[in-house]
């Protein structure tokens, strides 16, 4: 397999394992974390606009074994703390976590762009 990685934010170590580095298992998983993100990077933005602590619990579960997936792995301990965390924390902690958990997979979304454009 001979695909170009030119990533800092994914680690496709794991992508590569769980596809056993079938070229056409990874396009299809690159492909449905290019469609599923924008819209939960949206719902995130809505629900932290709402103050909907639950939903943004509720969004960062959903995402997070897509997350560990794609080996992103600073999210993992921001993304445990919402979970956890989610009714407690204070409100400028809680904004400040999520915008974290967003530009990060903005800039993963990019990678993921970048490496679809350059081995597909």
């Amino acid at each position: 397999m001979n695909l170009q990685w030119n990533t800092t934010i994914i680690s496709p170590k794991e992508l590569i394992h769980l596809s056993r580095g079938d070229k056409r298992m990874i396009r299809k998983y690159l492909i449905q974390f290019q469609e599923l993100i924008p819209q939960r990077i949206n719902s995130l933005k809505e629900s932290l606009k709402a103050r909907d602590r639950k939903h943004i619990r509720q969004l960062l579960h959903q995402m997070s074994p897509q997350i560990q997936f794609f080996g992103i792995i600073d999210l993992v301990e921001p993304i445990r703390r919402l979970e956890v965390d989610y009714k407690t924390m204070p409100l400028e902690d809680l904004n400040t976590l999520v915008d974290t958990v967003i530009i990060k997979l903005t800039l993963a979304l990019n990678e993921v762009h970048i490496t679809l454009k350059e081995n597909f």
